[in-house]
């Protein structure tokens, strides 16, 4: 029998419990870190059934369901996996760095929570829309794209979405919410308890989830550390469960406090923390470029473009919108030594993110980090010559937001400073 490794109260393993409800799945689930010898990370939920490992959520509950819930046919397949795509790489990192801090899992800092909250409202809001003349995201009855968004935005509903509101807020997607939430093959593998007044950080209880997760860590460490330790594990008492969160959130939620690395590179003569003050203030066309090239010291500060490697994948515009805004949140440590200003170019179905940096130094900031490893290998990065008219004329055109762009249809940008 195959055997799922994860919490029963965690929303991903519900996803796939309630995927194989309606799949007829026979599955095992075990709260315990999948093992080493299959695994190469503990992510969760993950499965083994004989020689099939598979990891995180999407590909395990599409393991799980049945062909009904994959789509009836081939554009709903594919609609479906746009939409398990869309909830992993958009919507849980967003709900889970608004929920987290607010639950006290994560360290809170006032703006970086704001701006997380407001990056999740976004995405909501838009959910919302789609919602408005549909019952369900693909087709006509519920399929696999509803259970695992509904899953995803659980935690919002439960912790910072207080109920009088967001059935107004949200009507639709409220509705569809709901709807999926009472499904008899949900019911069956989670409880819902909608907010009724929103979570809010307490310092005290960061504190005490930070100790039970190190607690919990320190465990873990004593049972891989020999069979002496674990004969004395064998004969502990359990430890209760830190906190119903996968290993990836509670890697987010040791946040480890590290040096800058961009404190090993010569401060140079280039005033950042100014430049972005004359950026917001002033006119672009007159102060700011002209600023920006005055003062630009290229010995000690680098000029990069991006640009998304897999423009194929891009469909809805605010779907790609978020992308950006997500890289943003995520890289949120780099802002006191870099600018960038991202483009999506196109529309619906036909477009493509690129963008120009700088930063401190002349290598690629974000090797310089494990944090900021997320998402910058999706884009193709192109260190640029300063002295260069070309690099000039991108450069002006990226912080104007205005051009020729090479033949580029400009769509709209998002600026990180």
């Amino acid at each position: 029998m195959a055997v799922v490794y994860g919490n029963k109260d965690h929303f991903g393993t519900q996803a796939v419990l309630a995927a194989a409800e309606y799949g007829g799945q026979k599955l095992t689930l075990k709260d315990e870190q999948p093992p080493a010898e299959h695994f190469f990370t503990s992510i969760r939920p993950s499965l083994l059934n004989g020689n099939d490992i598979l990891m995180d959520t999407n590909p395990v509950s599409w393991w799980a369901a049945n062909g009904k819930l994959r789509g009836q046919n081939k554009q709903e397949e594919a609609d479906v996996v746009c939409w398990l795509n869309a909830a992993a790489t958009l919507y849980r990192p967003a709900v889970l760095s608004w929920v987290l801090p607010a639950t006290s899992n994560l360290p809170y800092e006032a703006k970086a929570f704001e701006t997380a909250k407001a990056d999740a409202e976004f995405l909501l809001e838009k959910l919302n829309e789609v919602l408005l003349k549909k019952t369900f995201l693909v087709g006509e009855r519920l399929s696999l794209a509803d259970l695992v968004m509904a899953f995803n935005v659980k935690p919002a509903y439960e912790h910072v979405l207080e109920a009088g509101a967001t059935s107004l807020k949200y009507q639709n997607l409220t509705r569809w919410f709901l709807t999926i939430m009472n499904q008899p093959e949900v019911k069956k593998v989670a409880d819902l308890k909608l907010c009724e007044v929103a979570d809010k950080f307490d310092d005290k209880l960061f504190k005490q989830n930070q100790a039970k997760i190190q607690k919990a860590s320190t465990s873990a460490a004593g049972k891989a550390g020999g069979k002496s330790d674990a004969k004395k594990e064998k004969n502990k008492a359990p430890e209760p469960a830190a906190e119903q969160m996968d290993a990836t959130e509670q890697a987010m939620a040791q946040e480890e406090s590290k040096k800058d690395p961009f404190l090993d590179f010569p401060k140079g003569t280039f005033n950042m923390d100014e430049f972005k003050r004359v950026y917001s203030n002033e006119d672009t066309e007159k102060k700011a470029i002209p600023y920006f090239w005055d003062k630009f010291d290229a010995e000690n500060y680098s000029i990069w473009h991006c640009a998304y490697k897999y423009p194929e994948d891009l469909t809805m515009v605010f779907m790609s919108c978020n992308l950006i805004s997500g890289m943003f949140q995520r890289l949120d440590k780099m802002r006191k030594h870099a600018f960038g200003s991202m483009i999506l170019f196109g529309e619906n179905n036909n477009s493509q993110i690129e963008g120009v940096w700088f930063w401190r130094g002349h290598k690629l900031a974000f090797e310089l980090s494990t944090d900021w490893q997320v998402d910058y290998e999706s884009y193709k990065w192109t260190k640029l010559d300063p002295a260069d008219d070309k690099t000039k004329k991108m450069v002006n055109e990226y912080l104007l937001w205005e051009g020729d762009f090479d033949g580029k249809k400009f769509n709209q940008g998002k600026i990180f400073k």
